[in-house]
């Protein structure tokens, strides 16, 4: 067996005009194909390992980049973007842009979500609205700042960018 990027065919769903890959039965999820839920009662998360979910212990291992020194999640052939990662460009002819949606970018084609509310233009952020109708967006935990959260519950003036491994000085350690 191959995998895709080696040449293995990728089955579509044989649902009339969809094409969504095929999860089991020759359909994709929107078409009745049935997903693993996890076996922890009560719980309906879809199975990621050994029969459960990520909240109740399965394992993802999120590989690292080979670079020496980066500590970026790898995409693709074992480094991060900024190490030689490929992203995906729009398949139209001469359009170097990358990808957003559907194998295009915005100026062919590629939908992004607009705000609900009438008459706005902006783009939504979360549950369907921009953040003036509504988008919930977690703020820094620092005292007095308001910036949007990055990482770790704090924005970037205040740790998120930092390397894991480094002390933080987002929650009053001194040195």
């Amino acid at each position: 067996g191959v995998c895709k990027r080696h040449g293995a065919k990728i089955r579509r769903c044989s649902s009339e005009g969809c094409t969504n890959n095929a999860k089991n039965g020759g359909v994709c999820v929107k078409h009745g194909a049935t997903v693993k839920r996890c076996s922890s009662e009560g719980c309906t998360n879809q199975v990621i390992n050994r029969g459960v979910c990520c909240r109740h212990g399965a394992k993802v291992e999120n590989r690292r980049c080979n670079s020496e020194g980066c500590t970026n999640y790898a995409k693709r052939g074992g480094v991060c973007i900024r190490h030689g990662a490929k992203r995906k460009r729009c398949s139209s002819v001469g359009c170097t842009n990358i990808v957003v949606k559907g194998g295009v970018c915005v100026k062919h084609g590629a939908k992004i979500k607009r705000c609900s509310t009438e008459g706005c233009t902006n783009y939504a952020q979360k549950r369907g609205v921009c953040r003036r109708h509504g988008a919930e967006i977690k703020l820094c935990s620092s005292d007095g700042c308001t910036n949007n959260v990055i990482r770790g519950g704090v924005c970037r003036r205040h740790g998120a960018s930092r390397n894991t491994h480094e002390t933080s000085t987002a929650f009053g350690s001194e040195f």
